[in-house]
């Protein structure tokens, strides 16, 4: 980590235990969702700039220094320009680089809900190559986790790998997750890394996470690490499966959520299910559909031509033991 790194995380813990102290609360929307409020409140001179913390660091928008000043205590206003977290533009008016989202979705039914937590995150628009992500496919990732959690074995794995985000191409989102790991108070090793190629040990992994890029697009707008790259974004999702399973110890477990391209000549199919239904080294134990149509935006990218809907869903994989492999590979 540099200099300038660890000051930014430093900065930013200090902001984040001020904001726990004032119950700070911000669930982060799409992009466009949160374009058409940005805009929307731009069209009014009382609403155009921030006015509360909801406003500065989650909804991205600029404020008057006299604002800021009465928001944030001067020590922490201090570290933050010093990080360059917080910077003033030629118009006057101050800028956070970050935007700072709570990490649980509220549930009153759920003791999680009581966990207040943040997460660090790219400010709006993400328009730069290296933009990091939250929003409300996020949402839906940790609410699957948490509803698969009872297939993890009752003992604790003693490797557990997350790609596309401890291991990850994107500099900026590995410096970020430092940050968000920290926060939280947990410790993980953050890895650049295409996939698995940097990692030293790469056999008898007992659970493997995984959240891949799934969007095709050739806009502009859309940041390279968003992108999934070839097959409407299936590309990425289904090499993350034929790398990961051949890497896991036996009776290992391969969590992924991602979204899939549905063709609207065949609406009844799905690829990425037909593709995990034949791989050799492991069994479907799981696989749900978690919403039927999500990124409805890009469907008019030349990439879904010939797509009607992208649905999110979540699978989980088990891993063969090797004796089985080889009798199911004679079958």
């Amino acid at each position: 980590m540099t200099i300038e790194e660890d000051a930014e995380g430093l900065a930013c813990q200090a902001l984040i235990t001020f904001l726990l102290e004032k119950n700070y609360a911000f669930v982060c929307i799409s992009p466009e969702s949160q374009e058409k409020v940005v805009r929307k409140r731009a069209c009014r001179s009382d609403t155009r700039n921030s006015t509360n913390l909801e406003d500065f660091f989650g909804w991205s928008l600029p404020a008057e220094e006299n604002v800021l000043r009465d928001l944030l205590p001067v020590r922490i206003l201090d570290l933050l320009r010093e990080a360059s977290v917080v910077t003033v533009g030629d118009d006057r008016l101050y800028r956070s680089k970050f935007r700072v989202s709570s990490f649980y979705m509220p549930d009153i039914e759920d003791s999680l809900s009581l966990t207040r937590l943040y997460h660090v995150h790219s400010a709006f628009p993400t328009t730069q190559w290296n933009s990091v992500f939250f929003g409300p496919d996020t949402y839906l990732f940790l609410d699957y986790l948490s509803s698969v959690t009872n297939r993890v074995p009752a003992r604790t794995p003693r490797t557990i790998v997350e790609i596309c985000c401890a291991l990850d191409l994107n500099p900026k989102a590995l410096s970020v997750g430092i940050m968000n790991a920290r926060f939280a108070n947990t410790q993980v090793l953050f890895v650049e890394s295409d996939l698995f190629s940097a990692m030293k040990s790469q056999d008898d992994i007992d659970l493997i996470v995984s959240n891949p890029a799934y969007i095709s697009s050739s806009a502009l707008d859309v940041p390279t690490h968003a992108l999934g790259a070839p097959l409407s974004g299936l590309a990425l999702p289904l090499r993350v499966v034929d790398e990961s399973v051949p890497l896991l110890a036996d009776h290992g477990l391969l969590i992924v959520y991602t979204a899939v391209p549905i063709p609207h000549q065949h609406p009844g199919d799905d690829p990425f299910l037909e593709h995990l239904r034949k791989v050799v080294e492991a069994t479907l134990i799981s696989y749900k559909i978690l919403h039927p149509d999500v990124f409805g935006e890009e469907l008019s990218s030349p990439a879904y031509a010939h797509v009607g809907r992208i649905q999110a869903v979540g699978a989980v994989l088990r891993k063969r033991e090797g004796r089985l492999v080889t009798a199911v590979a004679r079958v």
